[in-house]
């Protein structure tokens, strides 16, 4: 049971990790020496309203009539036992962003490969060694900038390179239920403001082949600008904005139903909406992942 309420919330893991808003979701749990997992995910997300500031834009926000924000994107991680308590990760992936009259491009459609992420997470404490204690890791990660256009409003991402550490912390309540949280900072280059981030999962596992959680994602970004604030525009260029310059914080809630396809594989879907922000979407998330841990 144990090896699969781990295949189940490696899943659930997985698939808030590759969310676009929510850069957590890494695992105290690390696999076996020699072992790991592949997961592919396919993640929906669109806007039609989103904060100016920390209020709602004017118009309610709205972004225009049939005009949301959408992303697609495609991402591939990899995650793999180096020793006992030593585990690799890596994460890259495609992406398009679209934003009817964005101009002044002859396309409303922004495609590019995502920022590429590696990382390794090195766990200090283990519970099923300490018994009394929960699973606690540290991770130190790069970020390579994507291949993709920046300071558009349907541009893909920031384009910063950069680190980031984080804390994580994972416990088995039982073998059906287990917590886990992260809290980490990101520090990027061009001037990006560096960002606070955060997630708490509670997964429980239902039966030998589904798993359900429930799942909290933050970022705080340090004091920047905010959208249409001084320093926003570029001048000479009338839609080319400072979108990486910008303060743009935001609070999820999201849950996940995973499927136990085998031994070794699992097929999760998730929802997730941001319920606050600054300066970003109010988005609703929807993802697909299908995992295979060796």
């Amino acid at each position: 049971m144990k090896k699969l309420s781990l295949i189940a919330i490696s899943g659930i893991i997985a698939v808030f990790g590759y969310l676009p808003l929510a850069n957590a979701g890494n695992s105290a749990w690390l696999p076996a020496p020699g072992g790991g997992s592949v997961s592919l995910s396919l993640i929906y997300q669109s806007a039609e309203e989103y904060w100016s500031g920390s209020s709602k834009a004017p118009n309610g926000g709205a972004l225009g009539d049939g005009n949301n924000l959408t992303q697609k994107t495609a991402t591939v991680q990899v995650k793999y036992g180096l020793m006992d308590s030593v585990a690799l990760d890596l994460a890259v992936g495609a992406s398009q962003a679209s934003k009817v009259g964005t101009g002044p491009k002859k396309s409303d459609d922004e495609n590019g490969i995502t920022d590429v992420k590696a990382g390794v997470t090195v766990r200090l404490i283990d519970e099923a060694v300490t018994q009394s204690a929960p699973s606690v890791a540290v991770r130190i990660g790069g970020i390579m900038g994507g291949n993709y256009d920046t300071g558009y409003i349907n541009s893909i991402g920031d384009g910063g390179d950069g680190v980031e550490f984080s804390g994580i912390v994972g416990r088995f309540l039982s073998d059906n239920f287990a917590i886990s949280g992260e809290l980490g900072y990101r520090f990027l280059n061009q001037d990006i403001p560096d960002v606070i981030f955060a997630d708490v999962t509670g997964s429980l596992i239902l039966s030998d082949m589904f798993g359900v959680s429930v799942n909290y994602t933050m970022e705080n970004a340090r004091d920047a600008i905010d959208l249409g604030g001084t320093g926003f525009g570029i001048e000479g260029v009338p839609n080319r904005k400072r979108f990486w310059l910008v303060e743009e914080d935001f609070h999820t809630i999201g849950s996940t139903l995973t499927f136990l396809a085998g031994n070794s594989t699992s097929i999760s879907g998730s929802y997730a909406r941001v319920i606050a922000g600054r300066n970003t979407g109010e988005f609703n998330i929807f993802a697909v992942s299908l995992g295979y841990s060796f």
